[in-house]
């Protein structure tokens, strides 16, 4: 099961659920899938800079998410043409 809650009228962080099609799977991939359209250097920037929390700590991009984790994805811009 995936959810996402937004905190700022969709233009805010986002807690999301990790559900089974996430289990195991690192946190800087499942960014990816789930930020379309964001640049892979900002995805590495927001975690670097500790922005991205797994259960309300600091993740590393080669963390590996766990059924049930509460991932908080901060509000990023999606570059468009």
């Amino acid at each position: 099961m995936q959810t996402a809650t937004s905190l700022d009228g969709g233009q805010g962080v986002r807690i999301v659920e990790i559900g089974p099609e996430r289990d195991g799977q690192r946190v800087d991939n499942a960014l990816m899938t789930l930020l379309k359209g964001v640049p892979r250097s900002l995805v590495y920037r927001i975690l670097r800079t500790g922005q991205v929390r797994i259960n309300g700590k600091r993740a590393k991009p080669e963390t590996r998410l766990a059924l049930g984790d509460m991932l908080r994805i901060p509000p990023v811009r999606v570059l468009t043409d």
